[in-house]
């Protein structure tokens, strides 16, 4: 795997969480920028302007909640559902209803481990970068 070729947009609401998503991914050392975005509205903006290869989004935020973000995201061009990990503590039976009817496919449930989260987040690299070096 080539390093530095993706970018890993973060979507939450959590300093806290969003150090630690942060940190795991910095470990992993394929990403060029991690950016995150404190709320769904930012996340979007993000997402209109630049291709992200991993994209982590809470569900439940102020603003714009996680399936709004997916909702908008269902129409982007740039970057797409497949990319996406929710990440999120609460997640009742709509709710995951309305995640698996978008195409979102990758759960994470607070609390994690981060060998937990690489069991998600590799399969999407890898992808990503076979994709990339076509």
């Amino acid at each position: 795997m080539e390093k530095n070729q993706l970018d890993c947009l973060i979507i939450d609401d959590d300093p806290g969480i969003c150090r630690v998503l942060k940190s795991y991914c910095e470990n992993l050392g394929v990403f060029r920028h991690i950016i995150i975005a404190g709320d769904g509205v930012l996340g979007c903006n993000k997402l209109r302007n630049q291709k992200f290869g991993l994209i982590l989004l809470d569900v439940n935020m102020p603003k714009k909640s996680g399936l709004d973000v997916i909702n908008e995201l269902g129409t982007d061009q740039l970057n797409r559902i497949e990319d996406v990990i929710i990440v999120s503590g609460e997640l009742d039976k709509d709710k995951i209803t309305s995640i698996l009817g978008s195409g979102v496919k990758n759960f994470i449930i607070k609390p994690f481990k981060e060998e937990q989260f690489q069991e998600k987040v590799l399969p999407i690299i890898k992808k990503n970068f076979s994709k990339n070096s076509k």
